[in-house]
């Protein structure tokens, strides 16, 4: 099981990321709710651990906006804020369970296998984006339902673009993305290839679309106009 730990204490994020190595899990610590936002949005985890007093915010607001932006993973809140009132914040912000400072690491693992099982029928394994899909097991993508062929390399991009859909994404941190998946890609060439992948999405009728944001980087986003006046045509 792959989590995401997001603790600003040092001492007790290493101290679980040596308990979670011990017990066969792949732990990853950060410190703050913009990190641990920008790998949650980028990266696949099975469950993430968040402690509620982030040095930049507070972990329900955390939850709160995984879930608006449709990200379900399970999620635990860390807090010595261990009252009821809080319990129910934490639970109506998002969060799958509460866990209360301090507590046994066998207790907080017990919970992690619980929610990740309750979860299990309802993650999917398909990212989506207006009429886009793409299912990252069979690395089949489809538009309304329509498999389109796409290179490995273009693949690659898709998925960056699509785990980091609404948000940007500067070419540098695409290229470091691109080299951890063995895709390494000069400037020149990832620009090529956006293009490539940007010509095959419109041929096909994707609304998902890949602009450039100046100053910011590439974006993918839904054109709800597009696919406004997609269904009036087959109306």
């Amino acid at each position: 099981m792959k989590v995401l730990v997001v603790e600003d204490d040092t001492a007790l994020g290493e101290a679980l990321q040596a308990a979670f190595a011990g017990a066969n899990f792949n732990a990853e610590i950060c410190a703050s709710g913009r990190s641990a936002a920008e790998l949650l949005a980028l990266y696949p985890f099975d469950a993430a651990v968040i402690d509620r007093g982030l040095p930049d915010m507070d972990g329900l607001d955390l939850v709160s906006s995984l879930r608006r932006s449709g990200n379900r993973i399970p999620v635990i809140i860390l807090t010595a804020q261990s009252d009821v009132g809080s319990r129910i914040d934490g639970l109506d912000a998002g969060a799958d369970d509460y866990l209360g400072k301090p507590f046994l690491f066998a207790e907080l693992k017990s919970r992690l296998n619980a929610v990740v099982r309750r979860a299990e029928h309802r993650i999917s394994n398909t990212l989506d984006c207006g009429n886009l899909s793409y299912d990252v097991t069979s690395h089949v993508v489809s538009i309304d339902a329509a498999p389109i062929s796409l290179s490995p390399r273009e693949r690659s991009l898709l998925e960056i673009f699509l785990r980091s859909r609404g948000r940007p994404i500067d070419t540098a941190r695409m290229e470091d993305l691109l080299c951890a998946a063995s895709q390494a890609l000069s400037a020149n060439a990832l620009e090529v290839s956006i293009h490539r992948l940007r010509r095959k999405l419109a041929a096909a009728g994707s609304t998902a679309e890949i602009v450039w944001l100046r100053g910011q980087g590439y974006c993918m986003k839904a054109d709800t106009m597009k696919a406004g006046s997609m269904k009036e045509g087959r109306a």
